[in-house]
């Protein structure tokens, strides 16, 4: 069957028309806000227990969570359902991210996370679940860190502190054990991991991509734990880079193991996502290229996860070790995966190529060997991407049918052509993209 003889989702039009508007204006918002906006400006909405800051780097992270959404969804609207409940994975995402005290994240954190949770759990009592246990076990592990968290914060008198009050005497044994398990296990990083395993397959991949793209790890681990991070013992600073470097060599071999196309991506995404904690813990110019990572990994994953749908909506990719030669029926996609990908592993001229050079520069300097274990872990999500882009697009046609072009339009490319040259920009004079990373 021709790909557009395929009826398309029926959508309320008002309902879809509302999400993209609101994503739009408010990427668009955050970004000239952030662009005008010096890095010792301050804008708070305080409340009893409730904190939001419109500083530079929560409006830098909410700028790219919406404009990463946007990009991500609008050329693919009408081969994807939206789900009304979408709306509250951007609200509590936002949320998250403008959190300025430990009570007002945990809110949004607890309000975010528990909305998979809830299907997960009914289709638990309806008996009609594949699984979704490990990710019930270990969120209700993190809302107890939390509570307990909160708890001694409470003790100190800084449970609705801002952030950059709390002092170094805080952060005890268990402070930051308690902080350790929240901020990995919200970033997916190993050992706490196994629940994005339960969301691959079962949840839309617009929904998954919100929970990674609210960044609530990243926010914690800056405003909380690193300004007085040069305090902690050694070893705990140690253990945080160690893991997570691992964790990004754990998803890349998890990747090019896995039998299904389908999910690779996912384990791409969020395998060059664990690098993003590394480069917070070596120096200065080590976090200006952490920070231009996360925009380089939100932007370009999320297009990648966009175009991985639009390809699924119309092409059956769920058979196990196969080569679809899928290039020849779509082309264009073929061509954006492939730059999309290059951007991400550190090829010349790419944005990623300016990040692992300040990113390694600055690990091989402070922890050499474990500067060593980012470029393997870099590597290795090298060959994954290699691995899902030979495996989607080269090879043999998968199917016996004659060559149709199912590829996307002129106009639904736009939004990837522009996130492309602003990669390439990046890569081209980073100069003008990093003067403005200062907080």
């Amino acid at each position: 069957m021709n790909a557009r003889e395929i009826p398309l989702y029926t959508l309320n039009n008002k309902w879809e028309n509302t999400i993209f508007t609101l994503l739009a204006f408010l990427g668009v918002c955050f970004s000239v806000y952030f662009f005008n906006t010096s890095s010792s400006s301050l804008v708070q909405l305080k409340g009893f227990f409730f904190e939001l800051a419109f500083d530079k780097f929560s409006l830098f992270l909410s700028a790219v969570f919406c404009l990463s959404l946007f990009v991500g969804l609008y050329p693919v609207r009408k081969e994807n359902e939206i789900d009304k409940s979408f709306i509250y994975y951007v609200l509590w995402g936002l949320g998250i991210l403008l959190s300025n005290n430990l009570t007002t994240f945990f809110v949004f954190w607890t309000l975010q996370r528990s909305l998979p949770a809830i299907l997960i759990f009914r289709s638990i009592r309806n008996s009609n679940t594949r699984g979704g246990g490990t990710y019930l076990i270990q969120h209700l592990t993190v809302f107890g860190c939390l509570l307990a968290l909160i708890f001694l914060a409470l003790n100190s008198g800084y449970a609705t502190a801002s952030f950059s009050e709390i002092p170094k005497s805080f952060f005890t044994w268990p402070v930051l054990i308690l902080s350790f398990i929240i901020i990995y296990e919200s970033h997916g990083i190993f050992p706490f991991h196994s629940w994005v395993h339960d969301l691959v397959g079962q949840f839309s991949w617009y929904k998954i991509a919100a929970l990674f793209l609210a960044r609530p790890g990243v926010l914690l681990f800056v405003k909380f734990l690193e300004p007085t991070i040069q305090h902690d013992p050694h070893i705990f600073t140690t253990m945080l880079l160690a893991l997570s470097i691992f964790s990004s060599i754990y998803w890349s071999i998890r990747g090019i193991f896995e039998t299904n196309v389908a999910q690779t991506t996912t384990y791409f995404s969020v395998a060059a996502s664990s690098l993003l904690l590394t480069g917070l813990q070596a120096d200065h110019t080590a976090a200006l290229g952490t920070y231009l990572n996360l925009l380089v990994i939100s932007l370009c994953g999320t297009s990648m996860w966009s175009m991985m749908s639009y390809i699924q909506r119309y092409t059956s990719i769920k058979r196990i070790n196969q080569y679809y030669g899928l290039a020849q029926f779509y082309p264009n996609i073929a061509t954006l995966f492939c730059l999309f990908g290059f951007c991400m592993i550190g090829t010349p001229l790419g944005a990623s190529f300016v990040v692992e050079d300040l990113v390694i520069n600055g690990l091989l300097d402070k922890q050499p060997y474990l500067g060593l274990g980012h470029i393997l872990a870099t590597c290795l999500n090298g060959i994954l991407f290699f691995k899902v882009f030979t495996r989607l697009f080269l090879g043999t046609n998968a199917y016996p049918t004659k060559v149709n072009n199912f590829d996307l339009t002129r106009l639904q490319m736009l939004p990837y052509v522009a996130v492309l040259m602003v990669m390439f920009l990046i890569g081209i004079a980073p100069r003008l993209f990093l003067v403005n990373l200062q907080w």
